[in-house]
């Protein structure tokens, strides 16, 4: 094993000898081949279950965004039998996951796993709910990809370490690839050896750096690695081969893109660690970015304890971690997509209204005069404290303030792990509750909705044709 500054000289031949394991893409392709939906533990499928209802429900949310529906308008064709979530019509799969994966991530409300700091969900479902209508498949077997798509993309973030997101790359893509490709090889019912294939294309050929924050490319980048998934498992099953040591190769993925840093150990609790369970997923109360949740609890729980409004607020002093600060980048945001990765913006809204609405994201409400009152008494600062090692361990987005208000009083907090964090998670009811509240912002009615539904395939027929659900 080796996880040091310098890489070996074939990282291939060490996995194969000196750790004596399979090379990753065959450990991930025979795994996915040979997994079996009973072989996950109850547990496994309801956190499956929970994240596949709360994807399609933020799809569906992004479907009403103007930036979703000018790619779909772009992408119109009737041709293919996959369901784009709240439009008319179907589309060819690769389209339909192209929008769907954009629409899940367009307002930064679909799930996130600190397992990679990565969004998952919103890459891997789009590609397998696609070619799962394509090829004419259950909802049982949708499961089943999905759970096998989010194992090996946690799995292989683990390998990875926290290293690779802070070289800047978006593992939301570099890692979202390779599970979004195993899950649509299964779906397919290709052999082992096409899927080390796809699998080995697909690590070769990704790399999305985080540059693309704060504009309309992230979430697009999310559906284009979904579509990506599928051109790569399609190639495999026409026969194509790929690089069966694509990440070990020193011109392969762990080199180029990890500087040779991994603990390949974690590839062996592939199966056995179940990633969905442990550490689990955080379910986002606000559509912004992961990195702002705690301090928009922490700042509305102080408001509402000293009855204060957002009139009494004299400053604002946020001390919060160094992932925090890499990844709430714009103080001053001028856009939407800015807004989303703004700690001030995020304050701002959870001053005025106890949190971020999908209607704060409204291009006009960006600019608010008093938004902009509000923002202009925020300072913010790094803590040696919560950037420790430990500290980016436990609590890697937690955010710490002090609110002085006009009449002289001092609000003062820390929060270390937002709601909706795996330590305290949303509740079924509560995630059900953001389910409709998706559905409604989208003008979909949902009175009939209950969140033991199963049939996710009629589930997304039943919202494209705007029924009642």
């Amino acid at each position: 094993m080796s996880s040091g500054n310098s890489p070996p000289d074939n990282l291939s031949e060490l996995a194969n000898t000196q750790l004596g394991v399979q090379l990753l893409a065959e450990r991930f392709a025979r795994w996915a081949v040979a997994f079996e939906l009973r072989q996950a533990p109850q547990n496994v499928r309801q956190a499956a279950h929970r994240a596949i209802l709360d994807t399609i429900g933020v799809c569906a949310a992004g479907s009403v965004h103007p930036k979703v529906q000018a790619l779909w308008r772009q992408m119109a064709d009737g041709a293919g039998r996959s369901h784009v979530i709240g439009q008319p019509g179907t589309m060819p799969a690769a389209t339909a996951a192209l929008i769907n994966g954009m629409a899940g991530h367009v307002w930064d409300f679909d799930d996130t796993s600190y397992t990679g700091i990565m969004h998952g969900s919103t890459v891997i479902l789009p590609a397998i709910l696609a070619i799962a209508e394509d090829v004419n498949v259950d909802s049982e077997a949708l499961l089943t990809a999905f759970i096998v798509g989010s194992e090996i993309t946690y799995t292989l973030a683990d390998v990875c370490t926290h290293h690779h997101y802070f070289k800047g790359w978006w593992s939301s893509a570099t890692f979202g690839i390779i599970g979004a490709v195993a899950g649509v090889c299964r779906l397919m019912d290709l052999t082992a050896e096409q899927t080390v294939s796809a699998i080995g294309m697909a690590a070769a050929a990704t790399g999305v750096g985080k540059a693309i924050t704060g504009t309309d490319a992230k979430p697009f980048m999310a559906g284009e690695t979904a579509q990506r998934a599928i051109a790569f498992a399609r190639a495999a099953a026409a026969g194509l081969t790929g690089p069966a040591d694509a990440f070990e190769n020193t011109r392969g993925y762990l080199h180029l893109l990890n500087d040779g840093k991994f603990v390949m150990a974690q590839a062996e609790t592939l199966g056995q660690r179940w990633r969905l369970c442990e550490p689990g997923l955080l379910f986002k109360c606000n559509p912004v970015c992961s990195a702002a949740q705690a301090a928009i609890e922490l700042l509305a729980n102080l408001m509402r304890q000293a009855g204060a409004t957002a009139d009494d607020i004299h400053t604002i002093r946020a001390e919060i971690p160094e992932l925090v600060d890499i990844s709430l980048v714009y103080p001053h945001p001028k856009t939407s997509q800015e807004a989303q990765f703004s700690l001030e913006y995020a304050l701002a809204c959870a001053a005025l209204h106890g949190s971020v609405r999908l209607e704060d994201l409204d291009p006009a409400q960006v600019s608010a005069p008093e938004k902009r009152r509000i923002m202009a008494k925020i300072t913010t600062s790094v803590s040696a404290d919560l950037s420790s090692a430990e500290m980016r361990e436990s609590a890697p987005e937690s955010a710490r303030l002090t609110v002085v208000l006009k009449d002289g009083r001092e609000l003062n907090g820390e929060c270390l792990q937002a709601y909706g964090m795996p330590e305290r998670p949303l509740s079924d009811l509560e995630l059900f509750e953001k389910f409709r509240r998706c559905l409604d912002f989208s003008g979909i009615p949902n009175q009939k909705f209950r969140f033991e539904i199963t049939d996710y395939l009629q589930l997304v027929r039943d919202i494209s044709h705007k029924q009642d659900i």
